[in-house]
């Protein structure tokens, strides 16, 4: 899909996102599907591997939080630069982020392949599994740069309006990891059985596709172009928003880790539940993670152009989205849980910690969306650090201390402390909005969500 790249402040607001939000959740579900067949096929070998792959696992999402936090925080100022008409100048910051981009992936990965074996011994990897991690992660640790420049160059893509033809790429790319996984961890036809280091090369093999396959998009529609010399001044602006974005992508894992702990006091039936609930919500989750992704750069576009009016109902826009779409997966999860958890284990504890799980915490799917929206704003308005904030309050001022008295309490209040922690963190970030909008004189400063939601209602049920 070739759009032009003045789209985003031009065309009807909801239509737009819309248009935005529906490649983007194609690329991430296949994604999150195509990492499940991963497992899959990794397990048939036997547990060792399979734990080799989780161990691994964690380096893997340590790397993409970070670099997709540096792409939330590039898009966000290239975006800007294409709303204010200065094509030249997002040229510039384009080419100069991925050649940053590249130099500190290439450094962290050769320091990483480094440390394989003090690393992951210290994270508890021993006997059989600690060589199997050396075999996987110094075959993926090398490809890591050409997967964090596709991850930077696709938020640059986004930035400037185009989307659908990125997400086609991730999407084919984990094709093209499915199908290898297949031939080379088991050796069919005339590939050799390399077992999990077929996995890894595999991967590799879909890491290249995406940097070749995002790179001609950048270079079809004039995205990169040689940065001038005062283009150095714009590392400043690079790194000012890209901080604060990676800060926040690196709190969630952080917390996922933490949650992780406090559930094995009560054995591993729980953490097993949480890993399934876990993979089971990134994908429920997909839709309202997709709007996020595309409201970033839309409110940076049209702040650039000084299209005000525009990023307020964008702002109505996420806020709804939250709300309809987190209900909509409350009511599905909480009444099919325990079937789908069958799905990924036999365990009837499993299934029955699962089931509680989507119970409590999915009813507060809306209130992280709204939590989610308004940090993708603030880094739109170019408001990192007010971002920053946000998720700093939701992980250490309100889920922290909920999450230590609840596991305190009983495995169910820690539930109960997590669906409870983004209530809070959502009536927060909602203060926030609203004080930013008195800030610049918005009359969204005034809105009343509720009332617009049930004239929503209405209007549907008068349908």
């Amino acid at each position: 899909m070739n759009m032009p790249q003045n789209s985003m402040i031009n065309r009807p607001v909801n239509a737009m996102l819309f248009r935005m939000a529906g490649p983007i959740s194609i690329g991430m579900l296949s994604t999150f599907l195509f990492q499940t067949v991963d497992t899959y096929f990794v397990g048939q070998l036997g547990s060792a591997e399979l734990a080799a792959l989780a161990f691994s696992s964690t380096a893997y999402l340590v790397f993409v939080s970070l670099f997709i936090g540096m792409s939330v925080g590039i898009s966000a100022v290239v975006a800007r630069s294409t709303g204010a008409g200065d094509a030249s100048r997002s040229r510039g910051l384009s080419t100069l982020a991925l050649i940053v981009v590249l130099g500190l992936s290439v450094a962290l990965s050769i320091a990483a392949r480094a440390m394989i074996g003090p690393m992951f011994s210290a994270l508890g990897a021993t006997g059989s599994v600690l060589p199997l991690i050396e075999t996987y992660m110094s075959i993926l640790y090398p490809s890591f740069p050409l997967l964090m420049l596709g991850i930077v160059g696709s938020g640059i893509v986004r930035a400037a309006g185009i989307t659908g033809e990125t997400e086609i790429v991730f999407a084919v790319a984990g094709i093209i990891n499915l199908v290898f996984d297949y031939l080379l961890i088991f050796g069919i036809g005339p590939f050799p059985e390399l077992g999990l280091a077929g996995a890894a090369v595999a991967t590799a093999l879909s890491f290249a596709f995406i940097c070749l396959g995002v790179g001609i998009i950048l270079l079809r529609h004039g995205l990169i172009g040689r940065p001038k010399t005062w283009m150095l001044a714009g590392l400043r602006d690079i790194g000012r928003s890209a901080i604060p974005a990676i800060a926040v992508q690196c709190l969630a894992p952080a917390l996922g880790m933490i949650t992780t702990f406090l559930l094995a006091g009560y054995g591993s039936n729980a953490v097993a539940a949480f890993g399934v609930a876990a993979r089971i919500e990134a994908l429920a989750l997909v839709g309202i993670f997709a709007v996020g992704m595309a409201i970033t750069p839309f409110v940076a576009q049209n702040f650039g152009a000084g299209e005000h009016d525009r990023i307020d109902e964008a702002i109505v826009f996420a806020g709804k989205s939250s709300i309809y779409l987190g209900t909509g997966i409350f009511i599905v999860l909480a009444l099919l849980g325990p079937w789908i958890a069958a799905i990924f284990s036999d365990d009837p504890e499993v299934i029955r910690f699962v089931g509680l799980y989507f119970k409590i915490v999915a009813f507060s799917y809306g209130f992280q969306g709204l939590v989610n929206m308004t940090v993708a704003i603030f880094n739109g308005l170019q408001m990192p650090s007010a971002a920053l904030k946000l998720m700093f309050m939701r992980t250490f001022a309100f889920m922290l201390p909920l999450l230590l008295l609840g596991s305190a309490m009983g495995l169910w209040w820690i539930f109960v402390a997590m669906s409870a922690g983004n209530i809070l963190a959502a009536l927060y970030a909602a203060k926030m909005m609203k004080a930013s909008a008195r800030k610049w004189n918005r009359p969204i400063a005034n809105a009343n969500p509720l009332r617009d939601i049930l004239a929503d209602l209405r209007h549907l049920i008068g349908r």
